[in-house]
């Protein structure tokens, strides 16, 4: 029986005017990929940001559809800034907002991975720091890379 999959990844970037940020967010996925197993790998979305002078958030949404199950893999370029990540189950409007998951969870500060418990829409926000040595011309990246079975 043939998989029927669909993947619905709205990224959503907040007071990011010109956003310049490099990454090599191709290779990054790739090095990450084999955090999946024994999860199907089904493509990555990526984040490109310029640590500025003061923190910053990025919201994304993942939708996690009923008859799969997945698992989202998280990887960062390598910077010294330590960036969280927290996944919610309504958006940041809803006073019933729930916290699922946070980077406390994670390998590193550079790995971490997320299971949906169930479908529906997961609100993920990164949270960039101010830049640690001042310098608001340095970049990186966050990659989420899907998974399912």
């Amino acid at each position: 029986m043939k998989n029927k999959f669909v993947l619905f990844v709205l990224l959503a970037f907040t007071s990011f005017a010109s956003l310049q940020a490099q990454c090599n967010a191709k290779e990054l996925a790739k090095k990450c990929k084999g955090n999946l197993k024994p999860f199907t790998y089904d493509g990555f979305a990526d984040n490109s940001f310029t640590f500025k002078d003061k923190p910053q958030t990025i919201s994304v949404e993942f939708t996690a559809y009923a008859g799969q199950k997945y698992k989202l893999v998280f990887c960062s370029s390598e910077f010294k800034e330590e960036v969280k990540v927290n996944i919610y189950d309504k958006n940041k409007n809803n006073p019933k907002r729930q916290k699922l998951y946070d980077s406390s969870n994670g390998i590193d500060n550079m790995f971490w991975s997320f299971e949906p418990p169930r479908t529906g829409t997961f609100f993920i926000e990164y949270e960039i720091p101010a830049a640690l040595d001042g310098s608001t011309n340095k970049t990186g990246c966050m990659v989420l890379i899907i998974g399912y079975k």
